[in-house]
């Protein structure tokens, strides 16, 4: 035995040796588990002397599991005997030692382990082996016998006194402990559990939870003026219990009179309510449910304790609660269908509750009111529900209660008087120890705040669809009121309240606020409920206006009333917010965009005091330039604007952004795929404050791009703005050598910024026309020449650091988000840089670059083709053999963990999309090109052996045979160029068979992608390179159709297997196709037959004998592949005849080996 303790003190020690502790706890393990370990453990707890708190606990843990090893109803061999032993003797303790003052020093743990191993005993030997546990334990306590509530006495008479304090609190913990084994839902259970607990529950209610009853009322009675806290824990016991024994145990004469009673209590009333919310709640059919709160009379009850709970908050919160539960209750029982009577009653309870709703409703402490939020939302749910089901209108007494409960909402929206704003000073020492962006993070007084207002206006905007007319008229004139108040007197920044009390005087903030709030509530709902269409307000119809009409006469009162003036930090944020979210408004008002944009560059705006809503304000800036119209006089702010943000602009890399940019740079570093590091993007990259600022930069570029500002002024601006970009660039650069400068965090991050910033400035002017005619990408026409040059010099110096310091991460992803900027904007006079920057980027990127830089490839593909053919064509190889390097890395050494595999599928993806977006933009000729040619079949190998193959990623199969398909289309089909690939379908292809060279007329950007590059689609050399990849087609592309659906991952029932199987369709198609006489020569060679721009298109019929593909796959390919040959001229003849989706059909029955079951 004293083994047993000296083990389980060395294992609970903090200050054991780690062997030590390890073998300790590994004996106290082989304790529990042994046969008798239960035997020595239950004399450890009971006997003498007493053991240490943490041994008893163990040994009641052990005991436990013994408990539990005996099976669910302790039917084990033997077990009937085991927990007959441990009952006596855990009985005969409690009698014994828990009777007198030893009761009181037993830690509570112990008494509530104890307790739980009782219950847990209790519910394995219910009632088979203990029939008497409940009685037991009611005895034990000294509580008189009965069943029921008893008399005014509790039933007990003389013996009442007989009660013990302690018996009768262990009695509490037990049934506590009974009950969240039996019946709480957070415990799970498994099936066998659940059907002891159910029988269980049965049993007692037969025989037992009468003494329940009758002991927890004589305790309430005898003991609720001495021992508070024992009498609050038996009032949680009936709340728990009540739910599933018979409410008639509770709900008489004297326990409702004991509890009652016990509301005028101080030290119980909360207790007291609490079960009474339970009694209500309770679960019950809709018209026993009426009777139970029409014997209860707790709206009656609820009066009295009206001044108690005004007094004290926390009982008001519990008096509230009550008022919920009552109001839901009788909700629910109004909203029914049936039962007119029933129905009518609970209305009129509901209707004299009501009154005491609006009370707590309106307390001033938000957790009282609160309390009511679950009743009010559902009488508004059923006055909505009984509105649209007896389409009934109001009756005056429901219009009454509205119109006083959505005041009381609207006054609730606002912020507290003495809600703890920090001054500027505070919240930018706070910013700067927290986030270092100069935005405070959200504490618990704003998520609390903001939690309040999103259920405010859910009720809010359910009145306003229940009464919009009644919501209209309160919200609208409440907001109206707040303006003119302010226009007249003005707003105070520092005074929370009104002046000369509410609505009159000066205009304090916490209003001034709310009128804002109560515009951009209800703009929301006109969005959410009419749509918002707004109307010049001469041009209104006359009469009663419509919502979009009164939403803009109430935005045009915000914005003159001068409420922006106010720095309290509340103001701004929800006033910008209003005039971005209803950007149509200046649509109409264009008058209104001088004094907003005022606004928004004034000392409330971008240079708001208060720094943690300065970052939200530059979004908002951002926002608002971007969706003004055209038309809005834009140029005419420019100078204005630039002036103003311009001392906002200066960058600063925060430390702990390089620093952290540093460490996932060693980790990228050290990952054998350079897969560590996360690409920040165009916005939040976690940059702090810059992040923020690159939303002032790109407004700055969106103000200076109209074509209407003098071009002298737009160039001062850019100068204004670009020159210290330069200068700090140029000066971080030339500081140091380039190889100091990789190893300084802090100043890549600075050199970083620049480029961004850069960036960011070129994004805000508009991206470059495409020429419908041609579908590319033409010259900035839109842009001066002098704007162009000054982004040219920007190009050059972007391209110059990236070349010097390509080995960073960082400078890597800035000149990547610049020069793609630049792209955008300057159209094909920025492409004399993209090989340089991939060339920069592809030589030290990693997995998840590469990803992004193929997307950038592939929409620079479509939009300058065909231009760009020549740079396409020398980064070719350089890309695809980064791209195979990092697959045939891993194909090696196995992907090093689930992160890096999804990255690798991303970048299977990203490569089959770029090259088909080479093919859809015409650009096949670039594959064939000298220096490419000799790398045809090498390129595309992989796609068909590897990726079209691969059953696990159906989405990468698809687009490997949807490139497959372009590839055959393109230089096997229409060699010479006659057609675009991206709209070249089968059903086009059929529609080009019939076309002239008259009226077919297809623009040949193939053809000029050609001429770009020097390459002759009739040339021997071309077709030394169609005649490669005709027998690659025959040898591995045509194979790998037939092996993909083969592959024991393929379904062909799966969704995206279904698609695959249409690609798959369309390339045995084309692969026929190319094979037909009138392509195909004798020679093997690729021959345009047919005048141009005329095709052939499936389904191709006819002859198939001279057909060489057909010969091929009929005599060769399918009796290979273990097909008779009958079935494989049936399968030839199907691709042959069949359209794509019949062939779909057609192939899927085939691979099941049922030919010719899709026909």
């Amino acid at each position: 035995m004293e083994q047993v303790v000296e083990a389980v003190r060395c294992a609970l020690d903090p200050e054991s040796a780690p062997d030590v502790k390890a073998q300790a706890t590994q004996y106290c393990e082989q304790v529990k588990r042994s046969p008798d370990g239960w035997r020595l453990c239950l004399e450890l707890f009971t006997g003498a002397p007493e053991r240490a708190p943490e041994v008893r606990l163990f040994a009641l843990q052990a005991v436990e599991a013994m408990i539990g090893d005996a099976g669910v109803r302790g039917a084990a061999p033997g077990a009937a005997e085991r927990l007959g032993t441990v009952r006596k003797v855990l009985l005969g303790f409690v009698a014994a030692q828990y009777g007198g003052a030893r009761y009181g020093s037993e830690p509570a743990f112990i008494k509530n382990t104890l307790a739980h191993t009782m219950a847990v005993l209790g519910l394995a030997t219910y009632p088979a082996q203990w029939p008497t546990f409940v009685r037991d334990m009611v005895a034990l306590a000294g509580a008189p016998e009965g069943a029921g509530a008893g008399g005014e006495d509790g039933g007990a008479g003389a013996g009442a006194g007989a009660i013990s304090p302690g018996l009768a609190d262990f009695l509490v913990r037990v049934l506590g402990a009974l009950d969240e084994e039996m019946v709480s839902r957070v415990v799970p259970r498994s099936a066998e559990e659940a059907a002891r607990n159910t029988a269980a529950k049965d049993a007692m209610r037969v025989a037992d939870v009468g003494h329940m009853a009758h002991a927890w009322h004589a305790i309430l009675l005898r003991l609720g003026a001495t021992h508070p806290d024992l009498c609050a824990g038996v009032l949680r016991l009936v709340g728990a219990y009540v739910a599933w024994i018979d409410i008639n145990l509770v709900v008489n004469q004297p326990f409702m009179r004991t509890l009652f009673g016990l509301l005028r209590a101080p030290a119980l009333r909360c207790a007291a309510c609490q079960c009474l919310v339970k009694i209500v709640a309770k679960g019950m059919p809709p018209a026993e449910k009426l009777r139970l709160l029409q014997f209860l009379d707790v709206v009656a009850i609820m009066r009295q304790l009206d001044a108690a709970a005004a007094a004290d908050a926390e009982f008001g919160e519990a008096v509230g609660q009550l008022a919920n539960a009552t109001a839901i209750e009788l909700s629910a029982i109004w909203a029914e269908k049936d039962a007119a009577e029933t129905r009518a009653a609970a209305a009129a309870m509901l209707e004299d509750l009501q009154p005491l709703l609006l009370t707590f409703l309106s307390h001033e402490r938000s957790e009282v009111s609160s309390s009511v939020f679950h009743a009010v939302n559902d009488i508004l749910a059923a006055l909505k529900k009984t509105q649209q089901r007896d389409g009934a209108p109001l009756t005056a007494f429901q219009h009454a209660f509205l119109a006083k409960l959505l005041p009381i909402l609207v006054d609730r929206l606002q912020y507290r008087s003495d809600y703890p704003w920090p001054s500027p000073a505070a919240a930018a020492a706070a910013a700067a120890a927290a986030d270092h962006d100069g935005s405070l993070d959200e504490d618990d007084d704003e998520a609390m705040f903001g939690g309040l207002r999103h259920s405010l206006r859910v009720f809010i905007d359910a009145i306003g669809q229940i009464a919009p007319d009644l919501y209209d008229g309160v919200i609208v004139a409440a907001a109206r009121a707040i303006f003119k108040q302010c226009a007249q007197y003005g707003v105070s920044s520092e005074r929370a309240a009104d002046e000369g009390g509410k609505g009159r005087g000066q205009l304090g903030w916490v209003r001034a606020e709310l009128g804002i709030y109560l515009t951009q509530a209800y703009g929301e709902r006109l969005s959410s409920s009419k749509g918002l269409r707004f109307t010049a307000a001469k041009h209104a119809a006359a009469g009663q206006p419509p919502p979009a009409d009164s939403l803009r006469d109430l935005l045009t009162l915000m914005i003159q009333s001068g409420v922006i003036r106010s720095t309290h930090p509340s103001a701004a944020p929800v006033f910008f917010e209003n005039v971005v979210r209803f950007g149509g408004y200046f649509e109409v008002q264009r008058e209104a965009v001088a004094p907003v944009l005022a606004a928004f560059l004034g000392p409330t705006g971008v240079a708001h005091p208060y720094g943690s809503v300065r970052p939200r304000i530059w979004y908002l800036l951002h926002r608002f330039v971007k969706q003004l119209p055209s038309s809005s006089g834009l140029a005419g702010y420019a100078r204005d604007f630039v002036s103003a943000v311009g001392g906002l602009l200066r960058i600063r890399a925060d430390p702990a952004a390089a620093a952290a940019a540093a460490t996932a740079t060693a980790a990228a570093t050290a990952a054998a795929t350079a897969t560590a590091t996360a690409t920040a993007g165009d916005r939040g990259g976690g940059y702090g404050l810059f992040d923020s600022q690159l939303y002032l930069f790109e407004a700055c570029g969106m103000v200076l791009a109209p074509a209407g500002l003098d071009d002298a002024a737009r160039m001062a601006a850019l100068q204004h703005l670009f020159d210290p970009l330069f200068s700090g660039a140029q000066q971080a650069m030339n500081a140091r050598p380039a190889d100091q400068i990789l190893q300084d965090p802090q100043a890549l991050l600075q050199i970083h910024h620049y480029l961004t910033a850069i960036g960011s400035i070129v994004k805000g002017f508009p991206d470059v026309r495409v020429d419908p005619k041609t579908a590319s990408a033409s010259a900035p026409s839109q842009l001066s020449p002098s704007t162009v040059q000054v982004f040219l010099k920007a190009a050059d110096m972007c391209i110059a650091i990236l070349e010097a310091l390509h080995a960073s991460q960082l400078i890597r992803e800035a000149a990547r988000f610049s020069l793609s900027r630049m792209l955008s904007v300057l159209g094909a006079e920025a492409l004399p840089y993209l090989s340089r920057l991939i060339h920069g980027l592809v030589g030290s990127c990693a997995v998840e670059e590469l990803v992004d830089l193929l997307g950038l490839l592939g929409q620079v593909a479509f939009k300058f083709k065909p231009h760009v053919a020549p740079t396409a064509s020398e980064l070719l190889l350089p890309v695809i053999s980064k791209v195979y390097g990092f697959l045939d890395q891993v194909a090696q050494n196995g992907a090093a963990g689930t992160d890096e595999a999804v990255l690798l599928q991303e970048l299977r993806k990203g490569y089959l999309l770029w090259v088909a977006a080479l093919f859809n933009s015409d650009l096949d000729g670039i594959f064939l090109a000298p220096p490419n040619a000799p790398h045809l079949i090498t390129i595309f190998r992989p796609i068909a052996t590897q990726l079209a193959v691969d059953a696990s990623s159906p989405q990468c199969q698809r687009l490997a045979f949807s490139v497959l398909f372009k590839a055959l289309q393109a230089w096997l089909v229409d060699p010479l160029g006659w057609h675009t690939l991206a709209t070249l379908t089968p059903s086009a292809a059929a529609a080009a068979a019939t076309a002239t060279a008259k009226d077919a007329r297809p623009p040949p950007l193939r053809q000029a992608a050609a001429r770009a590059l020097g390459l002759a689609l009739d040339g021997a050399g071309a077709k030394e390179a169609r005649a490669q990849f005709r027998q690659f087609a025959m040898d591995t592309a045509l194979p790998a159709c037939f092996e993909a659906p083969a592959r024991p991952g393929f379904r062909a029932a799966d969704a995206q297997a279904s698609l695959v199987l249409s690609e798959i369709a369309g390339v045995l198609q084309m692969a026929l196709l190319s094979g037909a006489p009138e392509i195909a020569g004798d020679d093997g060679s690729a021959v345009a037959a047919m005048a141009p721009p005329q095709l052939l298109a499936t389904p191709l019929g006819g002859d198939l004998n001279r057909n060489q593909c057909a010969s091929y796959m009929s005599t060769a390919l399918l009796p290979e592949m273990g097909c008779p040959p009958p079935m494989a001229a049936e399968f030839v003849q199907a691709v042959a005849s069949l359209d794509q989706k019949q062939l779909k059909k057609y192939l899927v029955s085939f691979l099941a080996g049922g030919a010719g079951g899709g026909r």
